[in-house]
């Protein structure tokens, strides 16, 4: 179980150290052998580069050429970066590129209440849900030890500003109550977040995930090739991972993420089967937990609609 005595402080030494690594690498030798960056000219704007390997992601970011703010070495090859006009053109002509996209905000989505609670036994025992949100405070007496700050994105103390995370790690924990809930923050006190941090956050839980996991994603992001790379990075490491949709039913997308309104409900309910069978691949736990394959729309985008989802109401 991966809440033990001792292991917040562990995880906690593993979030610092994720911190330092993932930003700003300055101190990697440049590979062109430049030993400053250019001056910059023009005005520049956030974006996400993913590189087509590790080493082609090392080599871009070890030229110095970029004003890189994160490096992403787990749940994909890539860097979140300052781009000019002059130098974004560049990094799509770069063969070793393989796609860049604007870095853009990432918001909370609305999760419903399931119709029904779950059926059958099962308390989620041995199972960390990996809550990528605002925060969640820990706390709080209804967690007991159960919940824990792991890592936050945005710099903070992993403090849940907006509520909107320990609403939702409070469903899951009733659902699942022996069910560890490790807090990936990545939204700021805002409201939002980077879309950069939230690749962070899925790049944090790449690299320490350990015994049978559940990754939560109750956050927009539709059409962005980095979440989606992350997120099949994550199942393809047997995580099973759950992000929101428009719809209460679960589909599956094309990246073999279980895609659902009732995100907690879904999430307990993975970390119930994989008390049973912590082994169990994530595409066979969504067939058990009646997923269906998503229709063309959806397959195409699987949170195609998610933007219609801020407007009809919160938590």
């Amino acid at each position: 179980m991966p809440r033990r005595l001792g292991l917040p402080s562990v995880y906690l030494a593993a979030a610092a150290a994720t911190a330092a690594a993932t930003a700003v690498p300055l101190a990697m030798t440049p590979a062109s052998g430049l030993t400053a960056r250019p001056a910059v000219t023009e005005p520049t704007r956030p974006y996400i580069v993913i590189a087509r390997s590790r080493a082609a992601a090392r080599d871009l970011v070890g030229e110095v050429r970029w004003r890189v703010r994160r490096y992403y070495t787990a749940a994909l090859p890539g860097f979140a970066t300052f781009l000019s006009a002059a130098e974004l053109a560049a990094l799509r002509a770069d063969p070793r590129v393989r796609t860049v996209e604007p870095d853009r905000q990432i918001h909370p989505m609305p999760v419903r209440r399931p119709a029904h609670a779950l059926a059958g036994g099962g308390t989620g025992a041995g199972v960390t849900v990996h809550l990528v949100d605002s925060g969640v405070d820990a706390g709080r007496a209804e967690f007991g030890d159960r919940a824990w700050r792991a890592f936050d994105a945005t710099g903070g103390t992993g403090r849940d500003c907006t509520g909107h995370g320990t609403q939702v790690a409070g469903r899951i924990h009733a659902a699942a109550p022996a069910a560890g809930i490790a807090s990936v923050r990545t939204l700021g006190c805002g409201g939002s977040g980077a879309l950069a941090d939230v690749l962070a956050g899925l790049d944090w839980i790449r690299r320490h995930v350990r015994g049978p996991s559940v990754a939560a994603l109750p956050v927009d992001g539709a059409g962005s090739p980095a979440l989606g790379a992350a997120v099949r990075s994550l199942v393809r490491a047997g995580v099973f991972v759950v992000g929101a949709a428009d719809s209460g039913e679960c589909r599956i997308g094309p990246g073999g993420a279980a895609y659902t309104a009732v995100v907690p409900h879904l999430a307990a309910a993975a970390a119930r089967h994989l008390e049973r069978t912590p082994d169990a691949n994530p595409a066979i736990v969504a067939s058990l937990l009646n997923c269906t394959s998503a229709p063309g729309a959806i397959r195409q985008n699987p949170s195609r609609a998610l933007n219609l989802l801020m407007h009809n109401g919160g938590l």
